[in-house]
């Protein structure tokens, strides 16, 4: 158990370093405060939550915090790739082109996020898994 622990947690941390890599290149730093919050909202994936889940007593506000930031951002993303489709700013509608449209969303960022979840949620239950077989 402990070593799918470790691996588990060691995606959770790719992920997040990878997230948090992408918003960077997507959101370089300005003083712009809608560039802030997706940085600021990855980085503390990797340096808060990630850290939470390296011990069985704060597992629980790491699942609660990685869940909560997971749903925020696929909120987000979801909502940004709706807005942009109904002003007509997307290069390709729905209409003409789905799959060509579908990759110009970001839905393949809300995919990412998604496997992040999951393996926050599959981290926590290894987690509790091994404390109750410890007893």
């Amino acid at each position: 158990m402990r070593s799918l622990r470790h691996l588990l947690w060691v995606a959770l941390l790719a992920l997040a370093l990878s997230g948090a890599m992408l918003h960077l290149r997507i959101h370089p730093p300005s003083p712009l405060i809608s560039d802030i919050w997706p940085n600021l909202f990855s980085w503390v994936a990797v340096l808060l939550v990630c850290p939470l889940f390296l011990f069985r007593t704060t597992a629980v506000l790491g699942v609660i915090l990685n869940s909560f930031l997971a749903y925020l951002g696929i909120i987000m993303m979801a909502d940004f790739s709706i807005s942009i489709t109904l002003a007509g700013q997307m290069k390709t509608m729905p209409g003409v082109s789905f799959f060509g449209w579908l990759l110009e969303t970001t839905f393949s960022d809300i995919s990412v996020l998604v496997g992040h979840l999951l393996v926050g949620l599959t981290l926590y239950r290894v987690i509790m898994m091994e404390h109750a077989t410890e007893k």
